[in-house]
């Protein structure tokens, strides 16, 4: 009976603390505070440049200027943080996801392994959409579509939850590319020191990954773009054919749009389920006011070498919803292709 009691009071204890924070005003609630920002890959890279980028300027934008910090938790193509973010972060408003961009197309593609729902998550913005670009050196057997039909290629990547695989593999479905995917590389970087080593041809990547990483390349000539998925990118030659121009059938464009979902993502910002709606409104303003804050605008295009893309959280939310709607069809081919064959559809 008394422990009983006693697990009453507790839980009487918790709910009106609770109660308590939820009522706090934004501004008080973020003073003299410190908001993580767990972002879903290793140091290194777009994702956590980005990442450290919006982090240093964020925290100006919120009521209360909150001190913003940075915490990588890679892992899954980021299914690692969100699924963490999405069944253990506090759902106040002090903790963050920030991930790569095929977050959405995990749930619906491995949903054994994503456990979140995107519609629940609160979707706070993206600052940069991704084209991925399958590119090779210029040295290698092949360097446009039409001659890597006749000749092998051996493209690098991290794993099969991750653009830089499913791009690339689904351009060799569709357009009968002979390209061989090498898995388990754990980062873009260790891919290029593979092309360097003469391991692999090429991979996968954005061009403003090979701006930061190796921009020489671009600039000499070092590596030849054979196709990209997305929108497209300023950067982008206009002679590199975009995937969905160059499929045979609307069955095929429609397989293309979804796999591109996570390019028009971008790489999203987003809060847990359940936050107070005031604090989300907060966060979503901050991060409408930091896409035009002239010292971010000019941090982010030095460290990232390319123009803002930014999409408002209320974007976010409608893409979201609107791949989630996805026919099952579609979704299957889609696993298949990418040898997901095994993993269940995902359910509402």
């Amino acid at each position: 009976m008394v422990s009983h009691l006693a697990k009453l009071s507790l839980a009487s204890l918790l709910a009106a603390f609770a109660t308590a924070s939820d009522a706090q005003d934004v501004e008080s609630f973020y003073a003299d505070r410190t908001l993580t920002m767990l972002v879903g890959s290793g140091a290194g890279g777009t994702t956590d440049t980005t990442a450290r980028v919006v982090a240093r300027f964020l925290g100006r934008h919120i009521p209360g200027e909150p001190n913003v910090i940075v915490v990588n938790m890679p892992g899954g193509g980021s299914v690692t943080m969100t699924n963490h973010l999405f069944r253990s972060a506090a759902r106040d408003g002090s903790t963050l996801g920030y991930s790569l961009p095929g977050i959405i197309t995990a749930q619906l593609l491995e949903p054994d392994r994503a456990k979140f729902d995107g519609r629940e998550l609160n979707w706070i913005g993206s600052a940069l959409k991704y084209t991925g670009i399958v590119s090779v050196l210029d040295s290698a057997p092949a360097t446009t579509v039409a001659e890597a039909r006749d000749v092998e290629l051996f493209i690098g990547t991290t794993g099969r939850g991750s653009p830089a695989y499913q791009y690339p593999a689904m351009a060799k479905a569709l357009l009968g590319l002979r390209l061989e995917l090498i898995t388990g590389y754990a980062s873009s970087n260790d891919v290029v020191l593979a092309m360097e080593r003469g391991e692999v041809h090429g991979q996968s990547s954005s061009l403003q990954y090979w701006e930061i990483a190796r921009p020489g390349w671009l600039t000499s000539g070092r590596i030849a773009h054979l196709v990209y998925i997305g929108p497209p990118d300023p950067l982008t030659d206009a002679s590199v054919p975009f995937l969905g121009d160059i499929v045979a059938t609307d069955r095929e464009r429609a397989l293309v749009d979804f796999i591109a979902t996570g390019s028009y993502l971008g790489w999203p910002l987003f809060a847990p389920p359940a936050i107070p709606n005031d604090r989300l409104d907060a966060l979503r303003k901050a991060f409408d006011a930091l896409v035009l804050d002239p010292d971010f605008l000019t941090a982010f295009e030095t460290t990232i070498r390319t123009r803002v893309q930014p999409t408002s959280g209320e974007e976010l939310a409608q893409l979201v919803d609107a791949a989630l709607a996805t026919p099952d069809d579609i979704i299957a081919e889609t696993r298949e292709i990418l040898g997901l064959a095994g993993s269940p559809a995902a359910t509402d």
